[in-house]
């Protein structure tokens, strides 16, 4: 029987890093097939004179709740901190649009999900007045409005598959190479120095890369 041991290690930091950012992005994946399935998809057209999101059925609160859960899930991986990011920098080397979705969801993420300070949404207060009015003492009605994209535009869903799709498969070479070298320095070691590291305990929910 196998056993398991925590190799925790500088050789090993990128390798964990990169398996979690890949984690991230197959959530993402998830995210923009669900959101495509249900609400963007061409499939939901009932006739050729449909127009998906406008007279196609759609949930603005599912639709806001699962793109916003994409738009964080694919801006930590270009964050650093406990892990290593993703170098965003790669993007000036293919087609624009890929570079335009990047840049669109992590200002989605940065200005509106996370912070109020974009363009992304309007507070505005008004007054309302009446033809017959004849001095400012009338005014009795003040409205506050408050109006807000409701997440990815509808198209959104289907270009962030394909930027995703497009970093799993860059960062699939990347992925052997670190594992090759965690083999490589677990390999250099005493096999009792391997075996005296901690035994990883069954967990509910691992996924082997």
């Amino acid at each position: 029987m196998l056993t398991e041991h925590a190799f925790n290690f500088p050789a090993s930091e990128r390798l964990a890093s990169l398996a979690d950012m890949r984690a991230d992005l197959q959530q993402v994946e998830a995210y923009c097939e669900r959101l495509i399935e249900r609400y963007s998809g061409p499939h939901l057209k009932k006739s050729p004179f449909d127009i998906v999101g406008l007279n196609t059925p759609l949930d603005f609160l599912e639709w806001e709740g699962l793109s916003a859960a994409a738009c964080v899930a694919y801006s930590r991986c270009f964050v650093t901190g406990v892990r290593s990011a993703l170098d965003s920098e790669l993007l000036n080397q293919v087609e624009a649009e890929l570079k335009e979705t990047h840049d669109f969801v992590l200002s989605l993420r940065n200005k509106n999900i996370g912070h109020s300070v974009n363009s992304f949404e309007e507070n505005s207060v008004t007054v309302q007045l009446a033809p017959a009015m004849k001095s400012t003492k009338e005014i009795n009605s003040v409205v506050p409005r408050h109006e807000r994209s409701s997440g990815l535009p509808i198209d959104g869903p289907t270009k962030l598959l394909k930027l995703v799709d497009w970093w799993l498969n860059q960062t699939t070479t990347e992925l052997h190479d670190e594992i090759e070298k965690v083999r490589s320095a677990a390999q250099s070691m005493d096999l009792t120095a391997v075996q005296a590291l901690p035994a990883l305990k069954s967990a509910s929910h691992t996924e082997r890369l």
